[in-house]
């Protein structure tokens, strides 16, 4: 059921003020009568008159206060994808532009990425706007890996990119590159003047990234299933500061082989491969179906595209 039919389905479509939406929008969005009222310019009397026919109108409180504040009813929380849903396909009709020429275009996208891939694609990415789409602004926001589909339901952005291990079936996809798995240690560390192996890889302690709760990964996985298990001396959730610990500890390190090539470059460390079998991982790119008619977000889809086809060495048609 798509978010038109979700709407007429809880209300009455043709007696409801569609002017609350917005409202609605906004107090779900802040929680807060006042916040609601700044964010959509109005007056908190006005939006406090607002809550009122919602409520009327929707025979539900929407909005209940608890000792942590106020929060959203059940109904509430059911309705509030539909109708942030349905208000930017408004937006996207009224303002949408039937030709987008980069050179001339004076717009910002947003984009959800995990620091991993900002390393990779945002310095190439800004250098091909700088060329040729000066007016184009950026802004990036941080990906949840496990729920990529919140921003771009919530249309808080445009695309996302990065390893998702689940996706939404709603959401369209196109595959970026595969990245492969690495071991990094500094320059003169031990290791390298003894065998490298599966016994010597769990006998050192580890700095494993993650920006999830937990401390385990793929590689703990597959060592389980051998009946073994490595120490996690620390967990970071980014990958900005990894090489400048590793260069300074006894760590190693489990990453992305593109960025450990870009580590190894620029800082005292040595890469060595990985001494058991670990997966390789498609990069993706997603964003929402309501996006497809608009020629900016197509546009810049091409350009994530092609800068990632030259990542991975190859050029793949659109």
């Amino acid at each position: 059921m798509d978010c038109w039919h979700t709407l007429i389905y809880v209300m009455n479509i043709k007696t409801f003020d569609l002017n609350l939406l917005k409202a609605f929008d906004a107090l779900l969005e802040e929680c807060s009568v006042s916040r609601a009222a700044a964010r959509v310019h109005l007056s908190q009397p006005a939006m406090s008159n607002a809550l009122a026919r919602l409520r009327d109108a929707l025979d539900d409180p929407v909005l209940v206060r608890t000792p942590q504040g106020m929060e959203p009813t059940a109904r509430a929380t059911a309705l509030k994808g539909p109708v942030r849903q349905a208000l930017l396909q408004i937006e996207t009709a009224l303002t949408a532009q039937p030709e987008f020429d980069p050179r001339t275009a004076q717009r910002t996208f947003s984009i959800a990425a995990t620091d991993y891939m900002e390393f990779l694609v945002l310095p190439r990415l800004m250098r091909r706007l700088q060329n040729e789409a000066p007016q184009i602004d950026i802004r990036v926001r941080s990906l949840q890996v496990s729920a990529p589909e919140e921003p771009l339901d919530a249309g808080t952005v445009d695309v996302a990119f990065g390893f998702f291990p689940e996706v939404p079936k709603r959401l369209n996809r196109r595959h970026l590159f595969t990245e492969t798995m690495t071991c990094l240690v500094r320059d003169d560390h031990p290791v390298l003047y003894q065998s490298w192996n599966l016994e010597r890889f769990v006998e050192l302690p580890h700095l494993f990234v993650s920006t999830r709760q937990g401390s385990t990964g793929v590689v703990d996985a597959i060592l389980s299933e051998r009946g073994l298990s490595r120490r996690i001396a620390l967990v970071v959730p980014h990958f900005l500061v990894v090489p400048y610990i590793i260069a300074e500890t006894d760590l190693l390190v489990t990453v992305n082989s593109r960025i450990a090539d870009t580590y190894v470059r620029e800082l005292p460390l040595r890469s060595l491969p990985p001494p058991l079998p670990l997966p390789e991982f498609p990069i993706t790119l997603l964003w929402h179906p309501r996006s497809d008619g608009d020629p900016g977000i197509a546009w810049l889809r091409r350009t994530l595209v092609e800068i990632c086809s030259d990542i991975e060495g190859q050029s793949k048609p659109l």
